[in-house]
C-alpha cells in the first residue's frame, strides 16, 4: 500500500523512468500498476533484480497507485495491463461493473491491523475508525465489526489513501484504523497498539486476498509475456523469504518509498501465498476455478459490495470463476517457467 515521503517522490520518479534491467532494446514494454509501501511486492522483487528481470523479456515500468480501485480503473482506461497487489472488493468491483480482467496469481493474503491508541481498551471504546475505501481492507473491517455485534454502532470513516487514514489517526480525529503492514509499524512507533489482525479476521470467513490482475485482451495477445511474469513473480515470492531474502529485498526498496532496512524487516514474515497453496487457492480437487478458494471468495465479497451500494449483484461462484485464468499456473507447474 502507498506511503508517501521524500524517499517515495525520488521512488515515483525512478519508476516513472521503468525498470528494463537488462531486456533487450526490441521488447516490449509492460508497465504494471503497484502499491509503494514497506513490504516489497513481488513485481518490485522483479523489476529490482537484473536475473529476474531479465526473464520476463519485456521492459518493465513500475506505475504507483493509491489503492486498488483506482488501479482497477487505471487499468480499464488503458494506462497499464497488468495490477500487482489489488485485493478481492476492487477486482470484484471491476469485473462486474464490466472490466474485461482476470486474476493469473493468487499473491499474498493481507497483513493489516487494527490500529488504536491506548486510550481504546476494548471493543466498547471504538467510536469512528478509518479504513481505506472499497478496499479490501474495508472489506475485513466490516467483516469483523458485523462479527463482533458492532455493525452500526461505529462510524466507519472512508478515506481515498492509507497515508491520509494514519494522518488522520495521528492528529487524534479517528479512534482507529484498519491499515496495511506498510503503515503498522509506523504507527506503532506512534504508540499505536493493534486491537485484531487480518489473520484473525480471515478465521472468521472474510479472507484478504491479493492478486495478479491482468486485462484479459491483453494476456490474450501476450500470452508469453504473462506466462514469463507469473514464473517470476512466484519466484521473487520465494526469494524473498529465502536465506538470501536481503540480497532481493533491499535493492527492491529503491520503488517502495521507504529505507532498505525497514523493507527487509516488513517484507519478512509477510503472507506470501506459498507455492504449494496456490493451487488451492486457483482451483479446487476437480481442477475448475468454481471449486477453488478464490471463486468463493469472490462471490462472498460481491454480496460485500451490494451492501454497501458499490455493487448491483453479487456474482454467482461460475460468474466468478471466468475471471480465474488457471492456465499460467498450471504451464508453470508443468515446468513452463524454463
Amino acid at each position: 500500500m502507498p506511503y508517501r515521503s521524500l524517499s517515495a517522490v525520488l521512488a515515483l520518479t525512478l519508476a516513472g523512468t521503468g525498470c528494463a534491467a537488462q531486456a533487450r532494446s526490441d521488447s516490449p514494454n509492460l508497465k504494471i500498476g503497484y502499491f509503494q509501501g514497506a513490504v516489497a511486492g513481488p513485481e518490485a522483487v522483479v523489476a529490482a533484480d537484473p536475473g529476474l528481470a531479465s526473464r520476463v523479456k519485456a521492459k518493465i515500468e513500475l506505475r504507483p497507485i493509491d489503492s486498488g480501485v483506482a488501479g482497477m480503473a487505471q487499468l480499464r482506461a488503458g494506462a497499464f495491463p497488468v495490477v500487482s497487489g489489488v485485493g478481492n472488493p476492487p477486482f470484484v468491483g471491476a469485473f462486474t461493473s464490466g472490466t474485461d480482467v482476470e486474476v493469473v496469481f493468487a499473491e499474498s493474503l493481507d497483513e493489516s491491523g487494527l490500529v488504536v491508541s491506548n486510550a481504546v481498551r476494548s471493543n466498547a471504546d471504538l467510536g469512528k475508525v478509518g479504513v481505506l475505501v472499497g478496499s479490501t481492507l474495508d472489506f475485513q473491517l466490516r467483516g469483523w465489526l458485523k462479527s463482533q455485534g458492532l455493525a452500526g454502532r461505529v462510524q466507519i470513516a472512508s478515506f481515498a489513501s492509507e497515508a491520509a487514514e494514519a494522518a488522520a489517526w495521528k492528529a487524534h480525529k479517528i479512534d482507529a484504523v484498519y491499515i496495511s503492514q506498510a503503515f503498522l509499524l509506523e504507527l506503532k512507533k506512534h504508540g499505536g497498539r493493534v486491537l485484531t489482525t487480518a489473520a484473525d479476521i480471515a478465521k472468521l470467513g472474510y479472507a484478504a486476498v491479493n492478486l495478479l490482475a491482468v486485462s484479459r485482451p491483453y494476456a490474450a495477445k501476450n500470452r508469453d509475456v504473462v506466462q514469463r511474469l507469473v514464473c517470476q513473480i512466484s519466484k521473487a515470492q520465494t526469494l524473498a523469504h529465502g536465506d538470501q531474502a536481503a540480497k532481493y529485498v533491499r535493492p527492491a526498496a529503491r520503488f517502495l518509498g521507504v529505507r532498505p532496512d525497514d523493507a527487509v524487516e516488513a517484507t519478512k514474515g509477510y503472507p506470501y501465498i506459498p507455492p504449494a497453496e496456490e493451487t488451492g487457492w486457483l482451483k479446487g480437487a476437480d481442477g475448475t476455478a468454481s471449486s477453488g478458494r478464490l471463486a468463493a471468495n469472490f462471490q462472498r465479497t460481491g454480496e460485500f459490495l451490494v451492501t454497501q451500494g458499490r455493487a448491483k449483484t453479487a456474482p454467482s461462484v461460475a460468474q466468478a470463476a471466468a475471471h480465474i485464468d488457471l492456465s499460467f499456473w498450471d504451464k508453470a507447474q508443468a515446468g513452463g517457467c524454463a
